[in-house]
């Protein structure tokens, strides 16, 4: 059996990120490959030496985190001490890790999430350098907000562009991403869905077992830094005790929900899957309500507008749109057509499996 490595964010403590990479795995076994996660040392020269020490467990990062538990509580502290143990656990038992030089590998796949981004710092195996393996190519890799002048500011632009010339092909999830790598290389890369759309989860949704609220509930999928100005909160407390719904908050800690969750990944599926509503302002907590069918609506953000528009407007017809929360109720109320949306999944995830099969089966 061929071996295929995959470079992604394996590290992050995200639900979206890790989804992301599970569905890219799955995908890959299903095309008959061994996956492994590559391990490598992340790169964070771009971001102040604070924040690099809450990346960079030494003891130079214990300041940070006593700051962190005065500043932020007991409470969301010990939340995200258990989150960080149980997304560790999670991904110890379902992926096959594996050092970045360790072998030579048939394949090494870079993908997807925000792997070319030069926000934090620069990871040079993202752009094929020294990775050892026989062929390179990208599945719906994104550059976040590192547009083509931020690229040129940091002089990156020809380990960038050299690095990238050397992938058999290139795919990427947004329109941005695409002229981004147009500008660079010449190359036009292929749009392709994220892997939480592309997999489905359908075996995983079957047989995870999570017993979700009894009451009636809407779910809050947010970073805990953000959502929680009296201008988002009021409005979505008095969205929520209209319809008699609890307000839950899975995956992060919002001390103003009715309850936080801490939860698998697999697990959040199945509180999306079965929540009256979504209000998110993320990209994969778009990507999970358009994947369940249920109701949502997302702020849209300076940090993800490229990624969520172009995601919404793949869908075809949908306006699910938050510019401000006084509207979110005839937002989220607005009518869906979600057998419209499964036949654009459908469509979009053939092509995409379309994408991988050139590749791998030469």
């Amino acid at each position: 059996m061929k071996t295929i490595g995959i470079l992604t964010h394996y590290q992050v403590h995200n639900h979206g990120a890790i989804l992301q990479m599970h569905g890219l795995y799955r995908t890959l076994e299903k095309l008959g490959f061994s996956p492994r996660v590559l391990t490598y040392r992340k790169d964070f020269s771009f971001i102040d030496e604070k924040l690099h020490n809450k990346y960079t467990l030494s003891f130079k990062s214990i300041p940070f985190y006593i700051g962190y538990l005065k500043e932020q509580g007991i409470a969301k502290t010990l939340f995200n001490f258990k989150k960080h143990k149980l997304l560790n656990n999670f991904k110890q038992s379902h992926y096959c890790f594996q050092s970045l030089q360790a072998q030579t590998l048939d394949y090494a796949v870079v993908g997807s999430d925000e792997v070319f981004s030069l926000e934090a710092g620069v990871n040079i195996m993202m752009y094929g350098h020294t990775v050892p393996a026989k062929i390179m190519f990208s599945y719906a890799a994104s550059f976040g907000q590192t547009d083509m002048k931020r690229i040129g500011d940091k002089h990156c632009t020809a380990l960038v562009s050299s690095g990238l010339k050397t992938f058999k092909a290139i795919s990427v999830r947004d329109e941005a991403s695409a002229n981004t790598v147009k500008s660079l290389t010449g190359l036009t890369a292929q749009i392709c869905f994220d892997p939480v759309l592309l997999y489905g989860f359908e075996k995983e949704l079957q047989k995870t077992v999570y017993n979700t609220p009894r009451q009636p509930y809407l779910v809050v999928y947010a970073y805990d830094s953000r959502l929680n100005e009296p201008a988002e909160v009021i409005p979505i407390k008095t969205f929520a005790r209209k319809y008699g719904l609890a307000i839950i908050s899975p995956g992060f800690y919002h001390k103003w929900a009715d309850e936080n969750l801490n939860v698998t990944p697999l697990e959040l599926l199945q509180v999306v899957k079965h929540a009256k509503y979504v209000i998110t302002d993320t990209f994969h907590g778009s990507v999970m309500s358009l994947l369940l069918n249920t109701p949502f609506a997302v702020k849209v953000r300076n940090s993800n507008v490229n990624k969520i528009d172009f995601l919404l407007n793949s869908m075809g017809e949908i306006h699910q749109k938050l510019t401000d929360f006084t509207q979110l109720e005839s937002v989220i109320m607005r009518p869906i057509n979600w057998e419209a949306i499964n036949q654009n999944i459908q469509r979009l995830r053939i092509e995409g499996l379309a994408y991988l099969r050139g590749i791998l089966d030469e």
